[in-house]
């Protein structure tokens, strides 16, 4: 774009686009959004070799990675901040953000995609979150022919096995006791203010509440069985909380 505005390449649906998403607009930064659908061309180029989405073009650099670019996020906009003054406060959250990273968002994503796969029509729903109606229309067109590809693609890159979805189900149980033990009863997982390490757990881990600050319209959400035994497990609880408190309005033109 010519007006040298950020530009968000995303999934609009997925947990990790929501990642940078939060950022972005908790920073109040003035960016635009491209939502690409999985398994369409551009989509695949744009995840080719190893990269991934989300991608922010920003300052002539083409960033990947949420946690790389809430990073530069960070130095290009240092009030508000995500990144905690005290030393050892910031070492806490990143090293918190970095537990999320590995050991809740990939397993989020492995678990919730094994729930979709028996429900075609409502995957497709979910999937073109965002897009128009007629690309939309389209979308679920095209996706529900190359379905069968398109899983086949996901459950090679993200390991989507019976085995890998169990293992990943009692890390989202251990991540949920990992907020609660970090948090201690406080409002935030470290110090007396909203971190990085708070937005990173919140937005990875959206899923299990299903929350309406969502910036897009879900469809109306699953019932889960494997979340039945935690429905009162406090961090949920906390994880709402903050989409209520923290989740401000978009700062996409």
């Amino acid at each position: 774009m010519s007006d040298g505005l950020p530009v968000l390449w995303q999934y609009s649906f997925s947990n990790y686009n929501e990642k940078a998403r939060w950022a972005l607009d908790f920073k109040g930064i003035r960016h635009r959004r491209h939502s690409v659908m999985p398994g369409w061309p551009r989509s695949l180029w744009l995840s080719r070799g190893d990269r991934t989405l989300p991608l922010l073009d920003l300052d002539a650099r083409r960033i990947m990675d949420s946690t790389r670019i809430i990073a530069a996020l960070e130095e290009r906009v240092t009030d508000p901040a995500l990144y905690p003054a005290d030393p050892e406060e910031r070492r806490r959250a990143l090293q918190l953000e970095d537990f999320f990273d590995e050991h809740a968002g990939h397993d989020m994503r492995r678990v919730g995609f094994w729930e979709l796969r028996e429900d075609v029509p409502y995957a497709l729903d979910f999937m073109t979150t965002d897009q128009p109606r007629v690309a939309r229309a389209i979308g679920r067109v095209g996706l529900r022919s190359g379905f069968p590809f398109v899983w086949r693609y996901m459950s090679a890159r993200y390991r989507f096995t019976e085995q890998a979805v169990e293992d990943s189900r009692k890390t989202l149980a251990a991540a949920l006791d990992r907020i609660e033990s970090e948090r201690a009863g406080r409002d935030y997982l470290v110090g007396d203010t909203f971190t990085v390490a708070d937005l990173t757990a919140a937005a990875l881990l959206y899923p299990l509440v299903w929350p309406p600050e969502f910036p897009y319209e879900l469809p109306e959400p699953l019932r889960w069985e494997f979340l039945e035994p935690m429905r009162d497990h406090p961090a949920l609880g906390w994880i709402r909380e903050t989409w209520q408190q923290r989740r401000g309005a978009s700062a996409a033109v």
